[in-house]
């Protein structure tokens, strides 16, 4: 009879122990993919901001300064234009009749 008492008490322990060893391990785990969930989170967060530099880089940036360039340009093509009639041979100016030509042409 007192060995079925002692298995009883060594079954009740193994049972406390791996049942609390269970707990642990069940709240390591939540813990671990707690920390998971988080590190890719931060990892694609960084791959927006990668894209997004990216994205500046090779397409923005280089269109701001063609829009740049193509602004400069008209200005000085409109200031140019705008002193055809102040020239001493706007009379005779083929550029003049070109540009008079694509006017009644659109």
């Amino acid at each position: 009879m007192e060995a079925l008492g002692i298995y009883s008490v060594i079954s009740s322990l193994l049972n406390l122990l791996l049942t609390s060893g269970l707990i642990v391990t069940l709240a390591t785990l939540k813990s671990q993919r707690k920390k998971a969930e988080e590190e890719a989170k931060g990892i694609a967060l960084d791959n927006e901001k990668k894209l997004t530099e990216l994205i500046n880089e090779y397409f923005v940036d280089p269109l701001k300064k063609e829009i740049t360039s193509l602004r400069r340009t008209v200005s000085r093509l409109t200031r140019a234009i705008d002193r055809i009639p102040s020239c001493p041979h706007s009379t005779d100016c083929p550029v003049k009749d070109s540009l008079e030509n694509d006017k009644i042409e659109e």
